[in-house]
């Protein structure tokens, strides 16, 4: 396979690597609706320009998108239904990891 393939794969991954990016992904997929960023910082008690670098970081892997409406400038998701299941299968790695590791300290 390409390895560049794998560059814009990892990409991806890294976009979603961070706590904030995260749950602006799951905030957008939980509202269905495009927001401006002034919201979203709103939302989670952020900076605007804080949630543009992340919004940005999510544009360029192709998460999100934009959406113009007049002056504003909104974001949505680019795939609402394959963040519903990446989500989904997300926390049910985490909920296994975390009784898998219930189960170790159990047996120390």
């Amino acid at each position: 396979m390409n390895l560049e393939t794998y560059e814009f794969k990892s990409q991806v991954v890294k976009a979603l690597a961070h706590p904030l990016r995260l749950a602006i992904c799951e905030y957008l997929l939980e509202i269905k609706e495009p927001k401006c960023v002034n919201h979203i910082a709103g939302v989670f008690n952020k900076n605007q320009s804080v949630i543009s670098k992340h919004l940005s970081i999510l544009q360029q892997a192709s998460i999100v998108k934009i959406q113009k409406e007049g002056v504003f400038t909104r974001y949505t998701l680019t795939q609402p239904e394959i963040m519903k299941s990446l989500l989904k299968s997300i926390n049910e790695l985490v909920k296994k990891s975390a009784e898998y590791n219930l189960k170790l300290t159990k047996n120390l």
